[in-house]
């Protein structure tokens, strides 16, 4: 969905030149997400020789371990989801790097809320799921930021199968709400890509600090403070990404502007589920690496064409 169609629906209108832009923009987008899913899963299944590794089972326990803990602050403490899992990642990052990348995914999972039913069991059993899934995915689409967070989706959607979870509903932002966070998306992916690359304190850092920021200073600086720090949150995620994946500045921007647009779009739906704000980034990278992907090998057609 496009910023102006989510605009439209908060407004009540559709149609107009809005709806050709819009069905274009989504054609584009759905074809990125669909040839860099394609490439990436046609390198996974060429590597050979997959098995789990002491590293693995590492990894899988601070998935596990996370997900009840960030549960535990931004419910039981009062915290937040946003604050939980920045401080959880953060932390964790500091305490041992080698396993800082598996408990921000199971801090993801923790992001669920009472919105979607969630406790602490079901939490902990999202938190299992997604330690899984974490290993299973090891070798696929390494590099694109939300990764983890689809991970912890994965999880969440698990345990909603078999009924430990279930959606909340919520509506989507206003115009004027909508315009903001998608400009606030664009800046803190960009803020996070930064961080980490340029300034070299890596994505699980770079992240968690947009976020931890995000998650203290928006929502009493803002009157949609909560919703401009989840997608802020959101977009860090995005800005996760490497540059072999996002080559640069500018692509960066436009991956964290169409992380915010999803956002915009998604916000009635799955209200609640640990790993949403991930899955939005990592759609967003997906598009963006696929757009530019598929824009390198037209342009030189393009230019040829034009030059004889």
């Amino acid at each position: 969905m496009s910023a102006a169609a989510a605009a439209g629906l908060a407004g009540g209108t559709v149609g107009g030149p809005e709806l050709p832009i819009g069905a274009a923009v989504f054609a584009v987008a759905a074809v990125s997400l669909g040839y860099t899913a394609a490439r990436e899963t046609r390198d996974a299944l060429r590597t050979d020789g997959f098995g789990v590794t002491r590293v693995d089972l590492g990894n899988a326990i601070a998935v596990a371990v996370a997900a009840p803990v960030t549960y535990a602050l931004s419910v039981r403490v009062g915290v937040g989801a946003v604050v939980a899992s920045a401080l959880v990642g953060l932390c964790a990052h500091l305490l041992t790097e080698t396993y800082g990348a598996p408990a921000y995914c199971g801090s993801f999972v923790g992001m669920a809320t009472p919105a979607a039913d969630a406790d602490l069991a079901s939490v902990a059993a999202a938190g299992l799921a997604a330690a899984v899934a974490f290993v299973a995915a090891k070798r696929a689409f390494n590099g694109f930021g939300g990764k983890l967070g689809t991970t912890a989706f994965v999880g969440c959607l698990s345990v909603a199968a078999l009924g430990g979870l279930s959606p909340g509903t919520g509506t989507v932002p206003t115009p004027t709400v909508a315009a903001g966070l998608v400009v606030a998306a664009a800046l803190a992916a960009l803020v996070t890509f930064l961080v980490s690359v340029r300034l070299n304190h890596g994505p699980v850092v770079a992240s968690a600090v947009v976020g931890l920021v995000a998650g203290v200073v928006c929502p009493p600086l803002f009157a949609a403070g909560d919703a401009v720090a989840a997608v802020a949150f959101c977009a860090s995620f995005a800005g996760m990404a490497t540059p072999e994946q996002i080559p640069g500045p500018g692509a960066m921007l436009l991956a964290g502007a169409t992380a915010g647009v999803g956002f915009v779009g998604a916000a009635p739906y799955v209200v609640g589920f640990g790993g949403k704000l991930g899955t939005i980034a990592f759609a967003a990278c997906l598009v963006t690496a696929g757009a530019l992907s598929l824009g390198s090998q037209v342009a030189p057609v393009g230019g040829d064409a034009v030059t004889g």
